[in-house]
């Protein structure tokens, strides 16, 4: 049965728990952007590359890999909202 909004008091705690929640959104923003390949900034761009020596030869990757950023964003993101999900009211079923 969802909470009368009447009865809902915001706490510090809350508070705490959904600036949390932001900055788990914000950081799976950001790996996203990480992901994508090289940061640019109008005509300045940065691009990172591992290189590992691999028997004889060499290999070279990105230090951001696309699958991993995108993986973790996805799990921050759901961290996030499970923390919403605790803050805030069930919304009522129409």
């Amino acid at each position: 049965m969802p909470v009368p909004m009447d009865f809902v008091k915001v706490r510090p705690l809350h508070d705490e728990m959904l600036e949390m929640a932001q900055s788990l959104n914000d950081a799976a923003t950001h790996l996203r952007r990480l992901g994508r390949g090289a940061l640019t900034n109008g005509s300045d761009s940065i691009l990172s590359r591992h290189i590992y020596k691999f028997g004889d030869g060499t290999r070279i990757v990105d230090s951001f890999q696309r699958d991993i950023c995108f993986e973790t964003a996805n799990r921050l993101e759901e961290y996030a909202h499970v923390l919403e999900l605790l803050v805030r009211p069930r919304e009522p079923l129409s």
